[in-house]
């Protein structure tokens, strides 16, 4: 019983210790979900669509049709399947993000005639 209290009495200044470090990592984490929760959210140029279209025939993409709409600039245009894998990978490279998307193949051989919105 003496031995449990002598023991008892050598933990508990490293109890604080722990206590204290861990309240001080907690409260810098705190502050950390503080600054990221009141952050203002980074504010891009909106994307206009006759840059976008200039972006689109660099990259060697023909649109038919290119407007702006309420959520973004909408595309429509007729791609090999390479060509829609290379769109898309281009437009994640670019950061721009697809709000809507619709595409098909009517004749079965892998041209898609797709409608996206891009923001």
């Amino acid at each position: 019983m003496l031995l449990g209290i002598v023991v008892l009495g050598l933990l508990v200044p490293e109890v604080k210790r722990a206590q204290s470090l861990l309240l001080t990592e907690w409260s810098r984490l705190r502050y950390l979900a503080y600054l990221l929760e009141t952050e203002a959210p980074s504010r891009k140029a909106p994307l206009s669509a006759e840059v976008f279209k200039e972006k689109l025939v660099s990259q060697g993409f023909k649109p038919e049709t290119i407007r702006g709409v309420y959520l973004g600039v909408e595309v429509e245009m007729e791609l090999s399947w390479r060509d829609l894998a290379r769109l898309l990978s281009w437009l994640n490279a670019q950061g721009l993000r697809i709000k809507a998307f619709h595409a098909e193949d009517p004749s079965g051989e892998g041209n898609f005639r797709i409608r996206m919105i891009v923001g």
